[in-house]
């Protein structure tokens, strides 16, 4: 879509000239497709689950950190206008159908609900805002649950942040699309708002940025949804989808937001299929990605007895489909390979008593009533790799079908998020990048410029694909300077990331003999009066190389930037 067209919505109201009755046609229309539709047998299922099985609440959350594993926290009990906030911390175990309450240890969230939290890495997942109860907010706070020791040691770390945060809010989402957390939208307490903040979590100290866009922004809301595009041209952004604006109206619009490879952010408003289906404007709802398709599921409008169906929208057609409604809102989903599990909430029908069921849609069996959305075999091998497809963006352009220009998926480097305070836990990534300068099956190939990211257990193999490299550089030995300290020779002459080439084995070493030998002695006496163990900040990146090829190491420093000991952001102790 490289220019904007006008939705069937605006081409509608024109032709008709009234609001209400493109509404009532609307529904019309959503009431006789959901009754004309032939729904498969099962496909909405209510789950039993055993173990300490939560109190029915509403404005949770439910987070999955791991395959089968999944997090609710917080909440609000109760009926009737008698509620109460709760903290609770609870882990479901799919496989077994069975909930466990933790009793994690340390810093733990106060009592909140409409609140927002997603997982970082496997075992971990963050929370951020909520309200407390009697029109106070939670604080600005982000708290961190790891669970790599097992549920047995569950703790609640408030990660250390610098400088100013998105501040307190409620109603908002936050969506870690890696390596940056993104908070966008909700309420202050006093105004709905549309800004965005990102934290990434590959920099320590940790800090909290606030996103400015050139492009036309999505209005303000609160009450909104957003999840990661798992696959397709919109892989790896952030889409967010209806919400209520300030003048309590409903909202049913799409936004993807994206980061460019420049380091700047744009969002792009979601072209909806003239002549298709338009959502219904909603919000206390849910979203997520299957492929590339986003589901809305629940939500409710301004009219408590208006139908509010299941509906799916398509990144790669921009058309949407209409399912029989699950009557859900301020309910919390999941979902693992295609099976979508919907908790808590409220019914429709009974909307001051959160309900206590859990309802399973098998979306495989929903798509297949629309031939457009069934996968195909490129997108059946992306769903079982879920949200490491989308996590590992390279820096190739891609058409961006989901907005009015093209654009150029930023590079994502994976890094847990480990509180500052806990030295003795540190986690090793499951990926390495690595760089070849020379390929020996096909020695004439120009792989200069080549960085691919392996896995650690396949890293031993690369040792049979790399080499040495072949530009040439300047032979003459390096006169050293009396004034500067021996060091400053080397650092001055070899790190260059962006200059420096290696030479041919067999040519003249740069440096004179004495001065490696002298260098040599330096270290030695530096590392005699260092401890053996060495403690080292959080997050921290670890270079090698398999043949010492320090071209390669250059190359990284490259990509990610070199090492530095200024007073100002330096990271050399």
């Amino acid at each position: 879509f490289f220019f904007k067209k006008k939705t069937a919505y605006e081409m509608q109201r024109g032709l008709v000239g009234s609001e209400m009755c493109i509404r009532d046609r609307y529904q019309r229309r959503v009431h006789g497709e959901i009754n004309n539709m032939n729904v498969p047998a099962k496909m909405f299922e209510s789950l039993e689950v055993n173990g300490d099985i939560p109190l029915p609440r509403f404005g949770h959350t439910i987070t999955a950190i791991s395959k089968h594993k999944v997090i609710m926290f917080g909440g609000a009990t109760g009926d009737t206008g008698k509620y109460s906030m709760t903290g609770d911390t609870y882990m479901f175990n799919v496989m077994k159908r069975c909930w466990i309450k933790l009793n994690a240890q340390g810093i733990l969230p106060s009592p909140r609900a409409a609140h927002a939290s997603t997982a970082v890495e496997a075992m971990q997942m963050v929370v951020y805002g909520g309200a407390t109860g009697g029109g106070s907010l939670a604080s600005d706070d982000l708290y961190l649950l790891d669970l790599r020791q097992g549920e047995e040691q569950a703790q609640w770390i408030i990660v250390p942040v610098v400088g100013p945060t998105p501040g307190r809010r409620y109603g908002h989402v936050i969506t870690f699309c890696m390596p940056y957390l993104l908070v966008f939208g909700g309420n202050t307490g006093s105004d709905a708002v549309n800004d965005v903040w990102f934290l990434s979590v590959e920099k320590a100290p940790f800090s909290w940025t606030k996103i400015t866009c050139a492009s036309e922004a999505p209005p303000v809301r609160v009450y909104h949804s957003a999840a990661q595009c798992l696959s397709g041209s919109a892989a790896g952004m952030m889409v967010t989808f209806g919400g209520r604006t300030s003048d309590q109206s409903a909202l049913n619009d799409s936004w993807g937001l994206r980061r460019h490879r420049d380091g700047s952010w744009d969002w792009i408003k979601a072209p909806y299929k003239p002549g298709s289906i338009i959502p219904l404007a909603r919000y206390q709802h849910s979203v997520m990605f299957i492929n590339s398709v986003m589901v809305v599921i629940g939500g409710r409008t301004n009219q408590v007895t208006k139908i509010v169906p299941f509906e799916v929208y398509d990144t790669e057609t921009s058309e949407w489909f209409t399912y029989p409604p699950i009557k859900r809102f301020r309910h919390a989903c999941w979902s693992i390979e295609g099976l979508i599990y919907i908790h808590r909430g409220f019914e429709q029908d009974s909307p001051n008593i959160p309900t206590s069921t859990i309802v399973t849609v098998d979306s495989t069996k929903l798509f297949k009533l629309h031939d457009a959305l069934m996968p195909k075999d490129k997108e059946k091998e992306e769903t079982k790799t879920g949200a490491k497809v989308a996590m590992n963006n390279t820096a190739q352009a891609a058409r961006v079908n989901f907005g009015s220009h093209s654009a150029s998926n930023n590079r994502t480097v994976a890094t847990p998020m480990i509180p500052q305070e806990e030295e003795k836990v540190f986690r090793l990534s499951n990926q390495a990048h690595v760089a070849a300068s020379f390929n020996v099956e096909d020695p004439e190939s120009d792989l200069a410029n080549f960085v691919r990211k392996v896995s650690i257990a396949h890293l031993q193999e690369e040792s049979k694909k790399l080499g040495t490299g072949k530009a040439k550089i300047p032979v003459a030995p390096l006169p050293k300077n009396p004034k500067d300290p021996l060091y400053s020779m080397f650092l001055n002459n070899l790190l260059k990331p962006q200059e420096f080439a290696a030479g041919f084995p067999g040519t003249a070493f740069v440096f004179r003999k004495e001065h490696v030998i002298e260098l040599a002695k330096e270290c030695q006496a530096v590392l005699e009066t260092q401890p053996i163990v060495v403690k080292l900040r959080t997050p921290v990146k670890v270079f090698g190389n398999l043949h010492g090829n320090y071209q390669d190491l250059m190359r990284f420093f490259d990509h990610w930037k070199a090492p530095t000991e200024n007073a100002l952001g330096g990271d050399i102790d």
